[in-house]
């Protein structure tokens, strides 16, 4: 479908083969749900790799018998998630933020290759206050630990 300018317009089928357009997509109930999924998905996958650390040996590819801790599991990325949410506080090496959807509170890991600022300008954590609205991007680890690989701190609205 194009629109007077020639540009396309994005659609999507659903099961039943209807189209409809990504701007649908993009509805709030179609968010919820999508989150709700991608949880979900998460918590299979953290199923899968706890079954894997409780097994002692595995089937590599060529048939031949490996230990699980060949394998790094540990260390193995789930999820790259990205969330809005404020700063609930500050360490050394980690920032603890509070999901503005869920409400839920993420330990994020700071490392040197974390990108942090605010106001166009890098920042260490340190520089980051309690109640700051930010938005991080970070990987969900198998082991259960979240990195942050980026985070954009927000200035306060003023009430």
């Amino acid at each position: 479908m194009s629109d007077a300018a020639g540009s396309a317009t994005p659609q999507t089928a659903n099961s039943s083969g209807d189209t409809t357009t990504a701007a649908r997509a993009q509805q709030p109930e179609n968010l919820e749900q999508e989150v709700a999924r991608l949880r979900e998905q998460v918590q299979r996958l953290e199923r899968e790799v706890e079954t894997l650390r409780r097994t002692e040996t595995g089937t590599g590819g060529s048939g031949t018998q490996a230990a699980a801790s060949d394998a790094d599991v540990g260390s193995t990325v789930l999820a790259s998630v990205v969330m809005q949410g404020r700063v609930a506080s500050v360490g050394k090496d980690r920032v603890v933020v509070r999901d503005a959807e869920s409400g839920d509170t993420f330990n994020l890991f700071v490392t040197n290759t974390t990108r942090i600022s605010a106001n166009g300008r890098r920042v260490s954590p340190q520089q980051l206050t309690e109640g700051t609205p930010i938005q991080a991007a970070f990987n969900y680890i198998a082991d259960g630990d979240t990195y942050a690989t980026q985070i954009q701190a927000y200035p306060s609205r003023r009430r």
